[in-house]
């Protein structure tokens, strides 16, 4: 097995231990690398940080791993948490595969539904850039109000800013393969392959996997997915 690390990042309003956790221990049992962190979307951190610098903790993991031997790294993201591994990949580069769990976060379709269109315009025409104020945020049918800098909501809810599905799709670096799984319980599976899977350049390691699962247990109901999947990457690079 090439050394590997993979970067987990956990989804949307979780906590400790996260719904990636049973994910963590198949794969550090199997001798990857793992990295698990607190990122900023997290309920206790609800977007204290901008993405700009969720970017550079990523960089600064990925070289991490790479000075500890891992020949490969892999992006591995659940919910919104695969919404940032996508955007890393795509717009920032310096993974080798990626891996996205339950996709989740559409930003562009939370504007779309109109469900975060106030929000959006009182973040835009706010005196200050810094300055915490209500915004809302929608996760699985759930809404809550949330106090965060118009900025970083931008950065996270913007319809055509950096998190957007379909773009960063079709950003995607042609070597770099991808595998999207996803439950028949999560409403993301309406959407289907061609809304952003079927975008990205192809590669003929590219997997698409529809299970029994719904949103939040997709990590761990997708294990096996995932571990075979970086074993066809060792076997066919």
């Amino acid at each position: 097995m090439m050394p590997t690390g993979v970067i987990l990042l956990h989804g949307k309003w979780d906590t400790p231990p996260f719904a990636v956790a049973p994910l963590a221990r198949v794969l550090t049992d199997a001798g990857y690398t793992v990295r698990l962190t607190v990122w900023p979307w997290a309920l206790r951190r609800l977007y204290d940080q901008a993405l700009e610098q969720v970017h550079e903790g990523l960089a600064a993991q990925i070289a991490e791993l790479r000075r500890s031997g891992c020949q490969r790294v892999v992006l591995c993201g659940h919910s919104l948490g695969g919404a940032v591994a996508l955007a890393h990949a795509a717009r920032h580069g310096g993974v080798d595969a990626l891996a996205l769990l339950a996709p989740g976060h559409f930003p562009e379709r939370l504007a779309d539904e109109g469900l975060t269109t106030e929000a959006l315009a009182q973040a835009r025409q706010a005196e200050s850039a810094t300055a915490r104020m209500p915004l809302v945020d929608v996760h699985q049918g759930r809404t809550r109000r949330l106090r965060v800098a118009p900025a970083v909501y931008l950065d996270y809810f913007e319809p055509v800013g950096p998190l957007v599905w379909p773009e960063n799709t079709r950003r995607l670096a042609p070597e770099v393969p991808m595998l999207w799984v996803v439950g028949h319980g999560d409403p993301a599976a309406r959407l289907g392959m061609d809304y952003a899977f079927a975008r990205t350049p192809a590669h003929r390691l590219d997997r698409y996997a529809r299970i029994a699962a719904d949103h939040a247990t997709t990590p761990q109901a997708g294990a096996a997915h995932v571990m075979d999947w970086l074993r066809t990457l060792d076997t066919t690079s």
